[in-house]
């Protein structure tokens, strides 16, 4: 093969953990997550999967991160010769065993203008599990304005203003930027999102950081950065369609000018493989339960687990998936796709 010619196959990545104050150990004990040490002596409560600073864990291209080769091949990638090697898009797990700050996210127009970065975070959940009680907050429960917000801050009643939504396991959440909201604990899902890290919090629960000290707030950024939303519908409901009688069920849950998801669901038994025709460019799969083989012409088979993901390039044309019994997917795409 000629020096310039990538050579094409569906990328692993070497899971990044981020030990947080409300994580737990979900992320080890359920998908797989714990190192060869064990269990992490703090709580681990997001795993990154698909990130551009992420290194590749399996073929050639192993050690190398996904910036790195979007760089070298920008258009066997992500189809394009002028693609950004910072993959605009991130997916990771989060276990929240307590409440997540209350906090919110800017939009793209007040990233730029207040942090200097390129975009902002507008995200989504898939809820993988959930306690029977487990709860999310999401937008407002009353009308609110910011002199109400300050004053509820300020005063420590920022999460009394907040609406609260019973979620379980399927249940799906947009998240767009600027929405008020709070994961709650008892919760393992899925996040779909914007590549940025920006977080402003308005309320942390009263509580200690993992260094024993509070963690930082950002009141004002955060009032900029808020709209003030009464009781928003917070779930999206969807609808799964047999594609394969007996088979394979999917549905395109959503789609926005950030991303888009679906989901594939395999019911086991005899199941034919399920063929997945190109021409959605570069997208990611990733299993939340059980195993699925990927297969096709230009690469060997590989083989997914609950909780690992796969980076699919552009370029990779048909192939197919064959699962293991019952499984699940879900499928991330860049806008448009």
């Amino acid at each position: 093969m000629a020096a310039n010619q990538p050579t094409i196959y569906p990328l692993l990545f070497e899971s990044a953990l981020h030990e947080r104050v409300w994580g737990g150990h979900q992320l080890e004990l359920r998908l797989g997550k714990a190192g060869s040490n064990g269990l992490s002596p703090k709580p681990i409560g997001e795993s990154w999967e698909i990130y551009w600073k992420n290194r590749v864990a399996n073929g050639p291209y192993k050690g190398q991160t996904l910036g790195e080769l979007i760089a070298a091949y920008p258009e066997a990638m992500l189809g394009s010769r002028n693609a950004d090697p910072e993959f605009p898009l991130l997916i990771k797990f989060i276990d929240a065993q307590d409440w997540l700050s209350v906090q919110v996210h800017p939009d793209d127009e007040l990233a730029r203008e207040l942090e200097g970065e390129p975009r902002g975070k507008t995200e989504c959940w898939y809820i993988i599990d959930a306690a029977p009680d487990a709860r999310i907050a999401y937008g407002f429960a009353q009308q609110i304005d910011a002199d109400g917000f300050r004053q509820a801050i300020e005063t420590g009643r920022a999460g009394e203003v907040m609406q609260y939504v019973n979620v379980a396991p399927g249940d799906f959440i947009y998240v767009p930027a600027r929405t008020m909201h709070a994961i709650g604990p008892g919760i393992l899902l899925y996040e779909l999102q914007q590549t940025s890290d920006t977080t402003y919090r308005v309320y942390d629960w009263d509580r200690l950081g993992l260094d024993g000290k509070p963690r930082p707030l950002h009141i004002e950024k955060s009032l900029r950065s808020v709209r003030y939303d009464m009781k928003p519908p917070a779930k999206t409901h969807y609808q799964m369609e047999l594609i394969v009688a007996n088979c394979v069920s999917a549905a395109q849950i959503i789609n926005t000018p950030y991303f888009s998801l679906e989901k594939r669901r395999y019911q086991g038994g005899t199941c034919a493989p399920d063929v997945v025709a190109a021409g959605k460019g570069a997208h990611a799969i990733t299993v939340i339960l059980g195993s699925v083989t990927l297969k096709g012409g230009s690469f060997a088979p590989l083989k997914l687990d609950a909780g690992q993901s796969v980076f699919v390039p552009a370029s990779i044309g048909d192939y197919t998936l064959v699962p293991e019994g019952e499984a699940e997917i879900l499928r991330a795409f860049l806008p448009g796709k």
